[in-house]
């Protein structure tokens, strides 16, 4: 089985479980609101299940035949590389902005604390995926 095949199962084995749970919340709306631990649960899960994709992904590849490299073009890189850039601004703005609102006591902390550690993960996570994909593509090229 090719690596490609098993990263893909395993995100969809990861995702399919969320989703249910999901659906069984949504489904049920209209008896019971939804927990307030609900978003943070989900956060969490996503968070999770990025940081073990990563991780086991490059696990999987290593112990698969390298295949003959397919270059991406130009312009999609780019654009992906662009597209990451725009999130990881608006949210260092957004972390920012949350700052500022939460010192002036504009925002409770209790909530924009949790909200910020997640933000703050995000911005980790993509900015080192972004810096690892133009740091290889430069010793590459």
């Amino acid at each position: 089985m090719q690596a490609k095949i098993k990263i893909r199962a395993l995100v969809f084995g990861l995702v399919l479980p969320y989703f249910a749970l999901v659906m069984y919340f949504i489904l049920r709306i209209q008896e019971h609101p939804i927990p307030t631990w609900f978003a943070y649960f989900g956060l969490t899960y996503l968070l999770g299940s990025i940081m073990l994709v990563t991780l086991v992904s490059r696990r999987i590849a290593r112990g698969s035949r390298p295949q003959a490299a397919v270059q991406s073009r130009p312009m999609v890189r780019m654009g992906a590389r662009a597209w990451v850039g725009y999130l990881l601004a608006v949210w260092c703005g957004l972390f920012l902005w949350g700052t500022v609102e939460t010192i002036r006591g504009k925002l409770e902390w209790r909530r924009a604390l949790p909200s910020g550690v997640f933000l703050l993960a995000f911005i980790g996570i993509f900015a080192r995926l972004l810096y690892i994909d133009i740091k290889g593509s430069k010793a590459a090229g």
